[in-house]
Parts: structure tokens; C-alpha cells; sequence
């Protein structure tokens, strides 16, 4: 006896919508943040940049105050060695480039009393260096002391010192002020000098930051001691 074949079933009809209803519920919970979910990340947001900025602060003037220390040893230090080695030594300050580098001379040099004129922030010369000379009674009859002589020349002096040394990014020097200058010097090069003698210039440099922090170091002129102060150092009356 054949097998009966199976009549097929309708299934029940779907309600309409009610599979794009699920849907859009399901999205509606996933499409977007309540207002204690953004209040919590602006929150987190304004926390990290609390954080950051001061560090970004910090790491500026902890750069400079590293630039004072290293331009404080490199003075001390050639006033060490122009009375080591009896040789006249001057420290070249260029505030465009923002670097420091040492210079010698073969001669025995001497500053000129006349202070250098300082225009529109820059030296209007060279300071006016000449060689020591030994004054004897032959050496006046000879005529030679009255005939003019070439300034000693100065250059790259052959020690550790030589190299130029330029301060970190967002540091610069701002301004320096030597004895031999009437006023303060804020472009261009400055130039502070060492004898054999175990002198230098008085001085003031000021070293600042893209924050407009300040470090100002005092030299003085008979032990090469230097001072360092975090602020600026008016510069004397003299």
C-alpha cells in the first residue's frame, strides 16, 4: 500500500513590523552616549590636560635652568684655564644663534678703558683689545712704542672649549651686559674676557624660555664666581 503523501502546513503569518521594531530598539540602545557618559569624558579629557600642560611647562624650564648650569661651568671653567694656561681667553655669546663658544689669543691683551658703544641693541665694534707691551727706556728711544700696532687676533682656542655649544630648543640668551659695554647687548654676538691673571669682566647674561622664564647669571670680575638667580638681575649703574 503506497505511502500517503504529507499535506503541507501553512505557517501562521507574521505580524507586520515586528522584526524591524526589534531592530530599531536594539539600535536605539547602541546609537549613542547619555548625558552622565559624556559628562564622565569631557571630565577624563580635562583631567589629562591638567596633567599634561604643567609638564610640558616643567620640561621647558627644567631646560632652562640646565642651559644657566651649563653656561655657569663653561665660565667658571675658562676662567680657570686662561690662568692655568697664561693664555688670554674670551667667550663668545652669539644671542642669534643661541650658542657660546670659546676663543684664544698668542698675544697678552689688554682692554681698552673706553667703554663700547652698544646701538639699537648690538655692539657698534668690537671691543678694542691691544697687546701688552713691557715699557723700557730702549724701547721708548726706539720709536717703536709710538708706531701703531694689529689688534692680537683671537680664534678657536684648542681645548674642550672649542666646539659650540647651542642651547636647548625654546631656550635663547636675551640680553648680556659686560663691563667693557655701556649698555645691554639683546642682538648679535658679546664677547667676556679672561686674563692670565686670574680676572675676568663683572658681568650679567639673561637666559630665557618660550614662557618668558628668566635665569640671569652674575659674574664677578676678580674670583670668576658665578651666581646664579631664577629671575632678571637689572644691570649695574656704572
Amino acid at each position: 500500500m503506497a505511502n500517503p503523501v504529507p499535506t503541507p502546513r501553512a505557517l501562521p503569518a507574521r505580524r507586520p513590523g515586528r522584526r524591524a521594531t526589534g531592530l530599531r530598539c536594539r539600535l536605539r540602545g547602541q546609537s549613542g552616549m547619555t548625558l552622565i557618559e559624556i559628562a564622565m569624558v569631557v571630565g577624563i579629557m580635562v583631567l589629562i590636560t591638567g596633567l599634561v600642560v604643567p609638564r610640558l611647562t616643567n620640561l621647558t624650564w627644567l631646560e632652562l635652568r640646565t642651559g644657566a648650569r651649563k653656561l655657569s661651568g663653561a665660565i667658571r671653567y675658562t676662567y680657570e684655564m686662561a690662568a692655568r694656561k697664561s693664555t688670554p681667553l674670551r667667550l663668545v655669546l652669539d644671542l642669534d644663534e643661541r650658542a657660546w663658544w670659546v676663543e684664544g689669543s698668542t698675544d697678552k691683551v689688554l682692554l681698552d678703558r673706553e667703554k663700547v658703544q652698544v646701538k639699537d641693541g648690538a655692539l657698534s665694534s668690537e671691543p678694542s683689545a691691544r697687546e701688552q707691551r713691557f715699557v723700557t727706556r730702549s724701547y721708548i728711544e726706539s720709536g717703536e712704542m709710538w708706531k701703531p700696532k694689529d689688534e692680537p687676533g683671537f680664534a678657536a682656542y684648542g681645548d674642550m672649549l672649542s666646539p659650540k655649544v647651542v642651547l636647548p630648543d625654546g631656550v635663547g640668551i636675551q640680553g648680556v651686559w659686560t663691563a667693557h659695554q655701556d649698555e645691554l647687548v639683546s642682538v648679535g654676538q658679546a664677547y667676556l674676557y679672561f686674563f692670565p691673571s686670574g680676572q675676568t669682566e663683572r658681568a650679567v647674561i639673561h637666559l630665557v624660555d618660550e614662557d618668558e622664564n628668566i635665569y640671569s647669571l652674575q659674574v664677578e670680575g676678580l674670583t670668576g664666581r658665578v651666581r646664579i638667580s631664577p629671575s632678571y638681575v637689572e644691570v649695574p649703574n656704572e
